[in-house]
């Protein structure tokens, strides 16, 4: 799908301050499609001179959000009681810690798909336990469910899905930002009557980073969501954030290309200053936008294929090897119809 539409254009001015007008012919459908597949809907409220029956639309949706997260910030204190009574501070992550913080100057605006929380390994163990216990039913449709850097999802009706973290990531991911490191610098915070915890500003830029660039894969790495994009600018506008410490642990994991080309892109689209010197970019930079060109692309390219379908996979399989309903399931998967035809659909949508 390209991302170089007019439809993307006019979101990206809208989300940086700069929107522009469009035509008596603007196609609002393919925009409010655009908007909802990148994850902003609420972000445009008040931002565009959209037609009466569309600026109605965005309201709507901003007042639902703005429940929305009063509900789960409400639910996320609910919950760090429960936790805080057993000796366990939360530290939160990604979305909960941006609302928690005030990255969003309008809270209404950040739409979040779950409540990410993070304790140290010893105890996210006893913090899954404890929200399971409380009414929460763990989601393990396969053995996969175990071995991700998450406990399974914990869910309950009419609530948002609470994931309990113990690392941030697979593979590189589990030691380029260990979880004792983000416990250890993270800041204590008080969320109502609960005692809460949010990364250091060096922790929850480079953690948004990672998140994007490494743990989701090649598809994000080279698209991300216009709603990961406005974190980042939002984050850096909170927080004096020392970019001096970030850039030095993607060198010494060898991933400085991908934090240069991910923070050139993001200026290039919301328009944000770079918030450090960085060169041209080279042919890695050229050639991910002709991605943004002509997405299809990526289907010719073994590097993008192998890291988007096998990549993942691998260090999942590697982990379920070592556990006898795992290495089962490992074994019978090429023999499932189910596996080629999630296999196709992953490919599809890549």
């Amino acid at each position: 799908m390209r991302h170089d539409t007019p439809q993307y254009s006019l979101i990206a001015a809208a989300l940086a301050r700069h929107p522009w007008v469009p035509g008596s012919d603007w196609d609002w459908d393919r925009t409010v499609a655009t908007a909802a597949r990148e994850r902003v809907l609420p972000a445009l409220h008040g931002k565009l001179s959209w037609p009466p029956e569309i600026a109605d639309f965005f309201a709507g949706i901003h007042e639902l959000n703005a429940d929305r997260n009063r509900q789960l910030l409400g639910e996320v204190e609910t919950l760090a009681l429960l936790l805080n009574r057993a000796g366990i501070e939360p530290v939160l992550l990604k979305g909960a810690a941006y609302l928690a913080a005030g990255v969003y100057a309008d809270p209404a605006d950040r739409y979040l798909l779950d409540i990410d929380l993070l304790a140290r390994p010893p105890q996210s163990e006893q913090a899954f336990e404890i929200i399971r216990r409380s009414g929460y039913e763990p989601c393990v449709p396969n053995p996969t469910a175990l071995v991700r850097h998450h406990h399974p999802l914990l869910a309950q009706a009419h609530r948002v899905p609470v994931e309990v973290h113990h690392s941030l990531g697979l593979g590189l991911c589990t030691t380029f930002l260990t979880a004792e490191e983000i416990v250890r610098d993270s800041v204590p915070f008080r969320l109502g009557r609960a005692a809460v915890r949010i990364p250091s500003p060096e922790h929850l830029m480079t953690h948004l980073i990672l998140h994007t660039q490494m743990q989701h894969g090649s598809y994000d790495r080279i698209w991300p969501s216009l709603r990961a994009m406005l974190d980042l600018v939002l984050v850096g506008r909170r927080f004096t954030v020392p970019w001096d410490a970030v850039r030095n642990r993607f060198a010494v994991h060898g991933k400085t290309s991908i934090l240069n080309l991910h923070l050139m892109q993001v200026a290039k689209v919301l328009g944000a200053p770079l918030p450090f010197p960085i060169s041209g970019g080279g042919v890695r930079w050229w050639y991910r936008q002709l991605l943004w060109r002509e997405p299809r692309l990526r289907y010719a390219d073994p590097f993008y294929v192998y890291c988007r379908i096998f990549l993942d996979k691998y260090h999942v399989s590697k982990r379920l090897l070592r556990d006898p309903a795992g290495l089962r399931f490992v074994l019978s998967t090429p023999f499932r119809m189910s596996f080629y035809k999630r296999l196709f659909a992953h490919i599809a949508q890549g």
